[in-house]
């Protein structure tokens, strides 16, 4: 029986084991972390820009009041420089407020089961409202101005956006 025992081997064997073990586990940390970021920031994206066309939609609604008892109307809106580190802009148009980004290339759509029911047509960094307004919607916005004001002209029955 002249086996022939080499000392040593089974120690970088089990080392080499562990390394591996220990880079696989790393890899798949890094991998989870990266995901579970790059999803609360699509969630995180998507809110600011509902948030920021619920607040103008509501400002909307109230020249709704004023429409029906002749008032005159007007409200200074401070807007956030950037939605999700983005450049935008708002334009009203017609029955209609768009907000979306100053450079599309990344948007991505929200599918049906994320959106609320008065949006019509939402994605990401461009959102379509169409309200159930009489008055006619006009103007342009941009989030690098600051300041903006929406006005309700009674005797033209019109909401303007301007700076």
């Amino acid at each position: 029986m002249g086996y022939k025992v080499k000392k040593g081997q089974h120690v970088i064997i089990s080392e080499m084991f562990l390394f591996s073990v220990g880079a696989v586990i790393v890899i798949l940390l890094y991998s989870l972390l990266n995901y579970s970021v790059e999803a609360s920031k699509g969630v995180y994206e998507k809110e600011e820009y509902l948030t920021l066309a619920d607040y103008i939609q509501n400002i909307l609604y109230k020249f709704e009041i004023c429409r029906k008892y002749n008032f005159y109307c007007s409200y200074r809106v401070t807007l956030p420089s950037k939605l999700a580190d983005e450049r935008y802009g708002i334009e009203l148009k017609g029955k209609n407020i768009t907000i979306k980004r100053l450079s599309e290339e990344m948007s991505r759509y929200i599918p049906e089961t994320e959106r609320k029911s008065w949006y019509k047509n939402v994605s990401i960094g461009i959102i379509k409202l169409k309200l159930d307004t009489q008055a006619n919607l006009s103007g342009i916005g941009l989030g690098t101005w600051r300041d903006v004001v929406l006005e309700y002209i009674n005797s033209e029955n019109k909401v303007i956006l301007r700076k």
